[in-house]
């Protein structure tokens, strides 16, 4: 990440150099490293030699009419107050310092703790602990600090197959994900503070009530709707009560914003879901239930994010010597005992030339997600016998880790309009960029989300949803970056492009809420900087299946409304040459597009399962520890043992609150 301060005032001098004539230029410029994920320092390089020629060229006939200064002074001014935004968007003091020229210096002591992953599990949870002075915490982090394009949280979908991102792939499966680049489902995560958070959406659902009683069903039964709730109010209301000098972790929830361009398909959506019977959810804060709503928390304020990263680890970190964070640190091994009954410390490397080693008087603690973590168990010998052995690893426990992947998936059905609808300005226009860096309002501080959720079990009258749905963006047809994000095959965006004729589109995204298709992770070789081997499985049960079918069904019935007709709104025909084969509309041709278009929504889960002692699919305890080793726990949406009701960012912070209390309840008498 380029040194903030340094390239601002490179960009201050640089604009101040030449004349208004270039204002255009350089609002170009601005609007060209933030949209295009290409750093403001990159930009200014690169672009320093057209300038000057521009400059050059228009020196003495710029403007149609002279100035006699205070024209000038306005751009000039302007331009200072975007790069001061600009400037505080990337200011260091946000996020923890790096502790790591100071181990290289003096060596590393041992700790009382050492968590792996500094993403929503792991921020939350190093938080919490060294609120207790007496616990030294070191949080290792593979990634660094987040750019500009995470904290405009609009800008999330720009930060795909970045430094900033681990992408991975999943094995090449027929059964799902055959619309996209390579046939393959992707599997981006974050890979820098905040992890996944500092990528996603940033909304923050609970989920629903019985998600978490089919938890304690499982043998769950310390993991109640009532104790999630009970943590959710009291990160809540941490903030009230924070001492100035002591300040604690947070959750900073707000609605998003919405434009007034917005309003008329929010309308449109409620309008339509009300003819069909579902009522508008006000609140989500007591969980998902059938309804459609325009009202969505997410860690966001004034159009920035607000991770658990920034609240919870970032606006602590620098008042507690207690706690120290390593950046670009790769945790390659758990070091255990000579017995190798106990977790003694782990193994990493630092910034790709160092190898160091740190140990921990108490506990290892993984925070690395649903991917890494059992990625890191595999690789240190904690896994399935058979699949230790084939790779020459020694074995420490036969653990199912890995099994149990499973997502929520998500199928998008594009939809024509018959006639226009208001669209909101271009994100990339410079008035968008002006609007957010001056005024933090606009295209980059809004949200177009509506969300529904729905339960197509005809033979049911349950409020627990079996599919979500989101309607997320309208776009003008033809445009080719409003499918990037989805990561098709040019073939088929083109193919769209071409039955859009020219009408603007509406996506809307379902998601199976309850999936039942479980895939698998493992290792792909005993080198620890290989990626893993993803087998997503996404849609095999035939169940699955089914309810994404009642899913196409349900945005069929919504094209009958009167909401819906008034606008003339039609399923897009996307053309598919296996699925075309098929008569249209028949269930065989929806499975057949499923099958294509059926891909992540990278809500990955439940490959560290929690359960009871006796439970031969579990990794892990009801208190996250490991079993059969001690001094290890996993502490992130890995143990779940099946996936919530709405989007993971939620749950998976309450996880960490919960980790947090049980972990000093362990400790206790050990840490007075």
């Amino acid at each position: 990440m380029f040194n903030s301060y340094l390239t601002c005032t490179k960009f201050r001098f640089f604009i101040w150099g030449f004349s208004s004539s270039t204002a255009t230029v350089a609002l170009t410029l601005v609007v060209f490293a933030v949209i295009s994920g290409t750093t403001l320092a990159n930009v200014i390089s690169d672009a320093s030699k057209l300038l000057i020629a521009a400059n050059d060229t228009t020196a003495h006939a710029s403007c149609a009419t002279s100035s006699v200064g205070s024209a000038e002074a306005l751009v000039s001014n302007l331009f200072a107050a975007i790069n001061t935004a600009k400037c505080e968007l990337t200011n260091a003091s946000q996020w923890p310092a790096d502790f790591a020229d100071e181990a290289l210096r003096e060596g590393l002591e041992k700790y009382d703790f050492v968590i792996v992953g500094a993403g929503t599990a792991g921020s939350v949870v190093a938080s919490r602990l060294t609120e207790n002075p007496r616990i030294k915490v070191l949080l290792l982090e593979a990634g660094e600090d987040p750019p500009i394009e995470s904290e405009i949280f609009t800008l999330s979908s720009t930060l795909h197959h970045s430094p900033y991102t681990w992408t991975d792939f999943g094995e090449p499966n027929p059964n799902c994900c055959q619309g996209m680049q390579q046939r393959r489902c992707y599997w981006p995560r974050g890979k820098m503070v905040g992890g996944s958070s500092s990528m996603s959406g940033s909304i923050f659902l609970l989920g629903n009530k019985e998600d978490f009683d089919r938890w304690r069903l499982l043998g769950c039964d310390k993991w109640s709707w009532e104790e999630m709730k009970f943590l959710y109010e009291k990160a809540l209301k941490a903030s009230q009560h924070e001492v100035v000098d002591k300040p604690v972790g947070t959750v900073v929830l707000n609605q998003f914003d919405h434009l007034e361009e917005h309003n008329e398909l929010a309308q449109l959506m409620l309008n339509a879901s009300s003819e069909l019977g579902l009522r508008y959810i006000s609140d989500l804060s007591d969980g998902t239930i059938v309804g459609y709503t325009d009202a969505i928390p997410a860690n966001i304020e004034m159009g920035r994010r607000m991770s658990v990263a920034k609240t919870y680890l970032g606006q602590v970190s620098r008042t507690r010597p207690n706690l120290h964070v390593i950046k670009k640190a790769m945790v390659t091994k758990i070091l255990f005992s000579s017995d190798n009954s106990r977790a003694v410390g782990v193994e990493f490397i630092l910034r790709n030339r160092h190898r160091l080693k740190v140990a921990t008087m108490s506990e290892v603690l993984l925070a690395a997600g649903a991917i890494n973590s059992p990625k890191l168990l595999l690789q240190s010998g904690i896994g399935p016998s058979e699949h230790l052995k084939a790779l020459r690893i020694n074995q420490i426990a036969d653990l199912p880790v890995g099994n149990n992947l499973h997502d929520h998936g998500m199928l998008p059905l594009i939809l024509k309009f018959g006639r226009e609808i208001n669209l909101p300005s271009s994100m990339a226009e410079p008035q968008s960029v002006a609007d957010y860096f001056l005024r933090q309002t606009g295209p980059l501080a809004a949200s177009i989300s509506i969300m529904g959720f729905i339960n197509t079990n005809a033979s049911s009258s349950s409020q627990y949803p079996d599919l979500h749905l989101v309607s997320h963006t309208i776009v003008p047809a033809g445009t080719a970056d409003s499918f990037k994000f989805l990561q098709l095959r040019d073939e088929i965006v083109a193919g769209i492009s071409r039955a859009a004729d020219n009408k603007s589109l509406l996506q809307i995204y379902g998601s199976l809420l309850r999936p039942l298709s479980r895939g698998k992770v493992r290792l792909r070789s005993a080198d620890p900087q290989a990626p893993p081997l993803i087998y997503n499985n996404y849609a095999t049960e035939s169940a699955d299946q089914l309810t994404l079918l009642r899913y196409v069904r349900f945005v069929q019935r919504m094209c009958t409304t009167a909401a819906f007709r008034n606008y003339g709104l039609q399923l897009l025909h996307v053309p598919i040459e296996e699925c075309d084969r098929l008569p249209y509309d028949s269930d065989d041709y929806w499975l057949c597009y499923i099958k294509y278009l059926y891909i992540g929504a990278w809500h990955p889960v439940g490959t560290c399962r929690m359960g009871a002692y006796t439970d031969s699919h579990a990794v892990v305890d009801q208190r996250l520890r490991v079993r059969g080793v001690n001094g290890l726990r996993v502490v992130d949406a890995s143990i779940m043992p099946e996936i919530t009701s709405g989007n993971t960012n939620g749950p998976t912070t309450l996880i960490a609150e919960k980790a947090a209390v049980m972990i000093e309840d362990d400790w206790k008498e050990e840490l007075t």
